[in-house]
């Protein structure tokens, strides 16, 4: 079934763990809760992608770059709020407050327009397209310290323009904050505006999230041991998605 998801309908997530957290908790927690868990309890609500990633642990890593990162892709943006009202959603919510610290948090994105502003999330490429099934690169950098803000977001929108007009990629989605750029790339890895952002970075890694299966006995009241998530570790979970049944 064809199903139109559109482009601005994606919360993009940055977290950081907090201090009192040991790294092995964390990662203990992500695979045996918050991830397997987002994708049981958020099908129902509309959730139709779902890219974690998680730095925490690699090596050099700024302690101001995002420990995880994910984009989620909802319906619509008002499937997402609709959430709320259900159980699930409210329940899933509350237990991020054991794990980040209070700067962590995801937002939705509007059209890049040729202007870049801090920590303001953008999509590239106004088309709807399924995330899920498609090939996915994504950077995570750290900027250098005392970097030129004025200059540094003159080179970034520039290359984001040029990425826009050359219209090889499918989807673009970034988020750049005082210290950090996230951005995720669908497309055929051939676009050079991924390098372009990577060459302003300090520290980067550029990930390729691998489509990723829960097994059957995942689901809410098996008994099940969870995943094991490691440093470096990024997934394109595979689900069969609530419009997908209809």
């Amino acid at each position: 079934m064809s199903y139109q998801i559109p482009p601005d309908a994606v919360r993009i997530w940055r977290g950081f763990r907090q201090a009192t957290l040991p790294q092995d908790e964390f990662f203990q927690r992500l695979g045996e809760t918050f991830i397997p868990s987002t994708v049981q309890m958020q099908i129902k609500n509309g959730l139709d992608t779902y890219v974690p990633t998680i730095p925490c642990g690699m090596a050099q890593k700024p302690a101001t770059v995002p420990d995880e990162t994910a984009i989620l892709f909802w319906n619509s943006q008002q499937t997402y709020w609709d959430g709320f009202k259900t159980l699930a959603g409210r329940t899933y919510t509350l237990t991020h407050g054991g794990c980040y610290t209070p700067e962590s948090g995801a937002d939705f994105p509007i059209l890049f327009d040729g202007d870049l502003v801090l920590d303001q999330c953008y999509y590239l490429i106004d088309k709807s397209q399924d995330w899920m099934k498609g090939k996915i690169r994504h950077l995570v950098g750290g900027l250098p310290a005392g970097a030129n803000t004025a200059e540094l977001f003159q080179n970034l929108q520039s290359i984001l323009v040029e990425t826009q007009v050359r219209g090889k990629i499918q989807g673009g989605i970034i988020c750049v904050g005082a210290d950090y750029i996230t951005y995720w790339e669908l497309g055929d890895g051939t676009d050079p505006g991924l390098e372009q952002l990577q060459s302003h970075c300090d520290w980067s890694h550029v990930f390729e999230p691998v489509p990723t299966t829960l097994p059957p006995q995942a689901a809410l009241w098996d008994d099940w041991p969870g995943m094991k998530v490691k440093p470096g570790d990024t997934y394109n979970m595979q689900f069969t998605r609530a419009f997908e049944n209809e």
